[in-house]
């Protein structure tokens, strides 16, 4: 490794050693490019995450022979949607590219193999290392100074990184985005989480569970879900999501929210809810790709830092994984011609993949943080098994094209048609 003040010139700079940013450098380094991964933190981290990776993110990490099951991940066939007393056993949807089981994992446990596999293809890594600012020349972002950070959070030294390319993965909160001038559309949605761990007898049940309808403290339904997700070594992972279109978001106190839905679930999960293994994280996530712009002449933003959680469940390692690829495919295209123009395809083929999905979620967050609109909806989904599965095949993005297509395809076309004339929030 070089010493800590030493200037460093590589291929690719990637900001970031989340899964998203991992996962390209893993791809690039393994085309034979010299790539340089930093990551702020110097050890593990602990954030608000589920810990779930449906099999859409199953199938893309095995494209890069990632097996989450090798480093403790735990299967599961399918969700347990609850509203009130009632419950459906939802599998997860059969579909020809995906496996039909979802690996519960340790998010720290993934970072830290997702970064070793880097490394292993080629990558160099650099922990304790925060780019707080781009370097530009004549208009084009050329690298990034970056801070040595130390395992105590102090700041040891400051060194200059150049690279042909950037990749902005930095998480949700993008530090190293807004510098290259990124912003959140504001009227369109964003998610609060918030989650912990227990121990529970029931850890190595199959089936995640998910909530519908938690009350906020006036008794209303929230936009949003509570989850409990089986971890296969003794614990749970226990959280609340909601989005930001809930009437009363700004007064909702989402850590309150997890208290009291873990108290509800404590004797059915055998959980003390007093009894916490780690303090809760609270995570503020922006949703469908509301992070602009997601290029630049020499950069590309992606992952949580371009906003590209799924709007419909929060869920954004999935995104992540895909967002990666098509960044990954395009970055290697530019490196192997010399045409930088190559970048310019990226935010098209994220729009041809996910576009229509994200504003069709955006306009169903926005109906259902309307209390008038979302408890009917509760009503009717939860009286039926079929469309409590077709919540989930929604939920998911993974309907089906073929004869087999159901009432959530036929839901899902319709609020597709209806988006096409709203405006695009």
């Amino acid at each position: 490794m070089p010493s800590p003040m030493t200037a460093i010139s590589t291929d690719v700079l990637v900001v970031g050693g989340g899964p998203c940013g991992s996962s390209i450098a893993t791809r690039l380094a393994r085309a034979g490019h010299h790539v340089t991964l930093v990551e702020k933190r110097s050890g593990p981290r602990h954030k608000a995450c589920g810990d779930i990776l449906s099999p859409r993110a199953v199938a893309e990490l095995a494209g890069i022979q990632v097996d989450p099951t090798q480093i403790g991940g735990h299967l599961v066939q399918g969700v347990r949607l609850t509203h009130g007393r009632h419950a459906v056993e939802s599998p997860w949807p059969e579909h020809p590219d995906f496996p039909q089981h979802g690996i519960v994992v340790r998010r720290d446990r993934l970072d830290e193999h997702l970064r070793d596999r880097a490394v292993a293809a080629g990558a160099t890594l650099l922990m304790g290392h925060e780019a707080v600012s781009p370097i530009a020349e004549r208009g084009f972002v050329r690298g990034a100074t970056v801070q040595l950070v130390s395992d105590e959070g102090e700041v040891t030294g400051t060194r200059e990184i150049r690279a042909r390319f950037i990749v902005v993965a930095d998480g949700a909160n993008s530090r190293f985005g807004r510098g290259l001038g990124t912003s959140r559309q504001r009227k369109w949605p964003y998610a609060i989480a918030a989650r912990t761990y227990f121990a529970s007898p029931r850890t190595h049940e199959t089936w995640v569970e998910t909530s519908l309808g938690l009350p906020d403290p006036n008794g209303q339904p929230v936009a949003g879900y509570g989850w409990i997700a089986p971890m296969g070594d003794g614990n749970v992972n226990v959280g609340v999501g909601v989005l930001s279109s809930h009437r009363n978001i700004k007064s909702l106190n989402t850590l309150k929210l997890l208290t009291s839905f873990c108290a509800s679930i404590a004797d059915d999960w055998g959980i003390d809810p007093n009894a916490g293994l780690k303090a809760p994280t609270r995570l503020r996530l922006p949703l469908g790709g509301s992070v602009t712009p997601k290029m630049g002449p020499t950069f590309l933003v992606v992952g949580d830092a371009a906003g590209a959680a799924n709007p419909f469940n929060g869920d954004g390692l999935e995104a992540a994984f895909l967002g990666g690829r098509l960044a990954a495919d395009v970055l290697e295209e530019a490196l192997t011609t010399g045409n930088s123009t190559s970048l310019q395809r990226y935010p098209v083929l994220l729009d041809e993949e996910l576009g229509r999905y994200r504003k069709v979620g955006r306009l169903s967050a926005r109906f259902l943080g309307r209390p008038a609109i979302l408890k009917p909806a509760l009503h009717v989904a939860s009286r039926s098994d079929a469309a409590m599965g077709a919540v989930l095949r929604i939920a998911t993005n993974e309907m089906r094209n073929d004869a087999s297509a159901g009432g959530a395809e036929r839901a899902y076309r319709l609020a597709d048609i209806i988006s096409r004339f709203a405006p695009s929030w």
